[in-house]
């Protein structure tokens, strides 16, 4: 009986139930493509290096001079835990079967992999004596295999790499994903093939001279652009005149972060106008559920009911059924939850802070939209309540 009275009570509160349970799905799916667009941008930041420095040494005419000796320096840093010299060049590549590709070739050490993040799919990185022998290996990114081969796993296949007028033979040691061409950024250009072979192979036999820069990570966030360069002139291995240009990573990544997290805020500000519609909706409910109980209104304060009960009973209906739109919200929102991430093989979640915030903006609302409707029942005269009935 009192399920079927409850039920009778809420049922001039259905659009306002609807109307809640649209508006917490939206911040439901707002949040949740927030913490899925944040991941992948981290994956991304990751990939370009940005969570540490860049090094790199000119002399008084602005001529890239970093080489070998100031990786040395580096290398031998306490402050530093990764570090990988970059170099690049344009290659073109051949296959047996005839097929050529253009191709951006990387010269990068071992380290490389966790610097900027290399996927290795298939075989082996770069090892040390690799480095030492200035071994004729490499890697490919997954493009250049199914171009060339047809399949993604073509570890011990050998291929053919020209460098201006020389041409050179490799063995395929490994297969990278070909998401890591996220290398990209640091020349500017927009080749789809990559091409990674040992920095110390790559200056014997590059038409270019020198290292392009050095990419490391430093063991600790307290450790400086400064305490860098200060490490690098206290080895007193640099001429005086050569100038360094060591660019914080981490700092370009926080704003791009910031970036970031604007422009998801604004996407759920923008739903949360759903959420305004909503409350208009739970005003609207509650001034339909005066006017159906007007006479029970009326019996209520002939019987000595106080206006704050009158008050209360409206807004305890107007918040349960704000509880229950948010409920089915939130349970709508975990099945598309479910569904994206199984068809996308991902683990996503939603983002708590902002769907939080968005829930009790939602019940704030409610309440101060349900006041005025609640008041004006409360204030009805006995009289004129009853003599509408």
């Amino acid at each position: 009986m009192e399920f079927t009275n409850l039920k009778r009570s809420l049922k001039p509160y259905s659009m306002a139930i609807v109307s809640v349970f649209i508006a917490v799905l939206s911040m439901s799916i707002v949040s949740l493509i927030s913490m899925a667009g944040k991941s992948l941008i981290a994956k991304e930041l990751d990939g370009i290096g940005l969570n540490g420095m860049s090094v790199s040494a000119y002399n008084s005419f602005e001529e890239n001079i970093t080489n070998n000796k100031l990786y040395d320096i580096l290398y031998d840093c306490r402050d530093i835990s990764l570090l990988t010299p970059v170099l690049y060049d344009y290659a073109t590549i051949d296959f047996s079967s005839g097929i050529q590709l253009e191709s951006m070739c990387w010269g990068i050490s071992p380290m490389a992999e966790d610097i900027v993040n290399l996927d290795l799919l298939h075989g082996r990185m770069f090892t040390r004596a690799d480095i030492s022998n200035s071994s004729f290996v490499c890697l490919v990114d997954e493009n250049i295999a199914i171009t060339g081969y047809d399949r993604s796993n073509i570890v011990g296949k050998e291929l053919f790499v020209t460098f201006g007028d020389g041409v050179y033979k490799f063995e395929v040691v490994g297969i990278v994903n070909k998401t890591s061409s996220v290398l990209n950024g640091l020349s500017g250009e927009i080749i789809p093939n990559f091409i990674y072979i040992p920095f110390t192979t790559m200056e014997n036999i590059s038409v270019n001279t020198g290292i392009d820069q050095i990419l490391i990570n430093v063991a600790d966030e307290q450790v400086t652009e400064q305490t860098i360069e200060d490490y690098i002139r206290r080895s007193g291995q640099l001429d005086r005149k050569t100038s360094l240009k060591i660019t914080n990573l981490s700092t370009q990544r926080n704003s791009i972060n910031n970036i970031v997290n604007t422009a998801f805020l604004a996407l759920f500000a923008v739903s949360c106008v759903a959420v305004i519609v909503c409350s208009i909706s739970v005003a609207t409910s509650v001034n339909t559920a005066v006017s159906n109980a007007r006479h029970d209104i009326g019996i209520k304060i002939s019987l000595g009911a106080r206006k704050i009960d009158i008050m209360a009973e409206f807004l305890f209906y107007s918040a349960l059924a704000c509880c229950i739109g948010i409920a089915f919200g939130i349970a709508g929102g975990w099945v598309v939850m479910t569904v994206a991430n199984t068809l996308l093989r991902t683990s996503y979640t939603f983002d708590l802070s902002l769907l939080l915030w968005g829930i009790s903006a939602t019940i704030l609302l409610t309440i101060i939209f349900s006041l005025y409707p609640s008041y004006q029942a409360a204030s009805l005269l006995p009289v004129k309540a009853l003599s509408r009935e």
